[in-house]
């Protein structure tokens, strides 16, 4: 009988809010049958759901501490070291040598090897975002790790960070890892100019549970449509240009528009609803729960995802807000932007803009204001999902790159 895969699963902050793909992906992992550990760089701000209680996923979590001040890691780094000196002295030495740079010299290394409990081997580590592939370096050369890499890109990490660190800041993590996962067609191009090697970029998509956001029958709603937006107020969002479309529409459209949210740019969004004199056709709801995130998408009639690209470089990957609407039976407005065009598919469930268009998102909500047209592209919707952003195929896909990344295939 074959021993299970055993995989590290690197994250940043975990568990986090924002971030619930990452414990649904590690939750599909376990269900088939994956020997899983996850190696949390920082504390997260979420909570353990059902599902990941189930599982167990938090006695699966191995919590690092990167953000410590470095006064604090170097306090706890001294018994650290000496307990991982007595056990392998040679790992010990490596984890504070110079040569693997500042992580090491300020105790970075120390701590992770403290989460870890020491040295350990994997058949396969696989790193959430790029900047967690980038940290694995020093810790695979250091020897507290040691198993093939694979990393997984899915926005910001292949778009903004190379503006912040230079078109080369993964050249030495392109040639190590053994395969990189990009969550959209678009991103594995970004990948490939940034210069991996082609047959390393294979595509990955996230998915969400199905059984989670079921179809609804919206044929018999008679009050005014309602448009959903959900996510953080930030530049990328893009939701400044949803308002103004909102204003140039007027009376065309019928849509009251909710957005679900919050975060820096809040008052400068409430403050253009003023302005444009919108206001009393917006709905600022804050955050709310999953559940209720769910109960918001089924009173919805549309989604719209006006993304932009941000000063900064930023970037959406593929957003699941997306599918999880789409999945309800939704059409979708959406923009020209990263891996949305995967998603979002002229002719049969939705309309993209370009980014910014304001006058063309306007137009786009005139269309969608006849419930025929709405019915009609929504009713796809929900297919493109089963087929493309089902969380049970995804996770089947990525165990199964993982196994072949292990040299079990």
């Amino acid at each position: 009988m074959t021993d299970p895969l055993r995989v590290l699963m690197v994250t940043g902050a975990f568990p986090l809010a924002s971030e619930t793909f990452i414990r649904e992906q590690a939750v599909e992992l376990v269900e088939e049958g994956v020997d899983l550990e996850i190696l949390a760089l920082r504390p997260g701000d979420g909570t353990w759901g059902r599902r990941d209680l189930d599982v167990d996923l938090a006695s699966r979590t191995r919590t690092a501490n990167l953000d410590r001040p470095r006064w604090g890691r170097l306090v706890r780094g001294v018994p650290r070291f000496a307990r991982l000196a007595f056990r392998t002295p040679g790992v010990a030495l490596r984890s504070v040598s110079p040569r693997l740079g500042w992580r090491a010299m300020s105790g970075q290394l120390i701590e992770i090897a403290a989460a870890l409990g020491g040295p350990r081997r994997y058949d396969a580590i696989h790193c959430q975002f790029g900047p967690m592939g980038r940290i694995m370096l020093p810790v695979l050369d250091a020897g507290l790790v040691t198993g093939p890499l694979s990393v997984a890109y899915y926005g910001y990490d292949i778009t903004r960070e190379l503006r912040k660190h230079g078109t080369r800041v993964y050249d030495d993590l392109f040639g190590r890892a053994s395969v990189l996962l990009p969550n959209s067609r678009y991103l594995g191009e970004r990948l490939i100019a940034a210069g991996a090697a082609p047959e390393k970029v294979r595509l990955h998509r996230l998915g969400i549970r199905l059984d989670d956001f079921q179809p609804v029958d919206r044929s018999d709603r008679n009050a005014p449509p309602v448009a959903l937006a959900v996510g953080r107020f930030v530049e990328k969002k893009g939701f400044e240009h949803l308002i103004r479309a909102v204003a140039i529409a007027g009376d065309r459209s019928r849509f009251r528009v909710r957005f679900v949210g919050d975060g820096e740019l809040r008052p400068s969004l409430e403050a253009l609803a003023r302005e444009l004199g919108v206001e009393d056709r917006l709905e600022f709801a804050g955050w709310l729960s999953n559940r209720e995130v769910g109960g918001a998408m089924r009173d919805a009639d549309l989604f719209v995802a006006p993304s932009v690209t941000a000063a900064d470089g930023d970037m959406e990957g593929m957003p699941l807000v997306i599918a999880e609407a789409m999945a309800t039976g939704l059409p979708v407005i959406g923009t020209r932007h990263s891996g949305i065009p995967e998603a979002v598919r002229p002719g049969e469930n939705g309309v993209l803009i370009d980014e910014g268009d304001d006058t063309g998102l306007a137009s786009a909500l005139i269309h969608f204001s006849d419930p025929a047209v709405r019915r009609e592209a929504g009713g796809r919707s929900r297919g493109i999902v089963e087929a493309d952003f089902n969380s049970r195929i995804q996770g089947l896909r990525l165990a199964s790159m993982l196994a072949e990344v292990a040299g079990r295939r």
